[in-house]
């Protein structure tokens, strides 16, 4: 019997089922899309922290490093601003546009838990003691203390929005 090809033998569709995929495709994206804005918001809000919390550790190191000098002497390193307020501006400005100065808390600490310097080494602070948090250090020198708290993030998934604040917070210490 010599070589024959097979007919088709796949079962023919029935009229019925010709726009199930169609329709099943319209039932699942919405979800698909829904899923993939939420996971990029989240993974740009993340990215967001990150960032600010590479700007208070920048802040304090470099208030760390400014606080030796002061703020006095010739020439005066900061001006006509405060040791803190030029901490802080180097932290927004650290921050790449993402934050004002409002949302910057900056002290100069010492003791445990802690106690600020004076008025000239604390800005924003949102304790009664000049402090920014407490950091529960028990070491009795100076640190300096740098926290960020920004709202108006959020995570959006077209039919959800979820706000999320970003805090971060970093502590350098002082050493003379």
């Amino acid at each position: 019997m010599p070589w024959t090809r097979k007919a088709n033998t796949a079962p023919a569709r029935r009229s019925d089922e010709q726009g199930t995929a169609l329709v099943e495709f319209a039932l699942i994206l919405p979800l698909v899309l829904m899923l993939a804005f939420g996971v990029v918001t989240a993974g740009l809000t993340y990215n967001h922290k990150i960032d600010l919390t590479h700007a208070a550790r920048e802040g304090a190191r470099y208030g760390a490093t400014l606080a030796q000098l002061q703020c006095s002497g010739s020439p005066n390193p900061c001006g006509t601003q405060t040791w803190a307020q030029v901490v802080q501006s180097v932290v927004v400005q650290r921050a790449f546009g993402d934050l004002t100065a409002a949302q910057v808390c900056v002290a100069l600490v010492s003791g445990n838990p802690g106690a600020s310097l004076g008025s000239g080494f604390s800005v924003n602070s949102p304790n009664g003691n000049g402090t920014c948090y407490s950091d529960g250090n028990a070491d009795p020198g100076k640190r300096v203390q740098v926290a960020i708290t920004k709202t108006g993030d959020k995570i959006d998934g077209i039919l959800f929005k979820i706000p999320v604040t970003l805090t971060s917070q970093a502590t350098a210490k002082f050493e003379q």
